[in-house]
């Protein structure tokens, strides 16, 4: 699991393992839980994650539309349609902790 951190003493200087960039002072990073020694800079990750979305966006959709409204409206219902079916795949730190399945037993 990674966890997003950001470098806040001025003198601290990071290599992102994924792109061979150098992090410095306020730049924002993926540390990977596991193994302390992966480091990702957070915009490498984004533009990464941003062109798989690209990569695996269906458009076939989208090149039917007849107008600009009627593309704007299935661009959104296909963007939905994604979220809907990436958002329960993504883990989100603390819940996986004993407490936050007990309270959410109790509810």
């Amino acid at each position: 699991m990674l966890q997003l951190k950001r470098i806040t003493c001025p003198t601290d200087f990071m290599k992102c393992k994924a792109s061979g960039e150098i992090l410095m002072y306020g730049d924002f990073y993926y540390q990977d839980m596991d193994d302390p020694s992966i480091v990702i800079g957070a915009r490498y990750y984004n533009n990464m994650k941003k062109q798989r979305k690209e990569n695996q966006f269906d458009y076939t959709i989208l090149n039917n539309a007849k107008s600009q409204k009627e593309y704007q409206d299935q661009l959104q219902k296909a963007e939905q349609e994604y979220l809907q079916s990436t958002m329960l795949n993504m883990p989100i730190l603390g819940q996986e902790a004993e407490n936050y399945q007990k309270e959410y037993d109790n509810k």
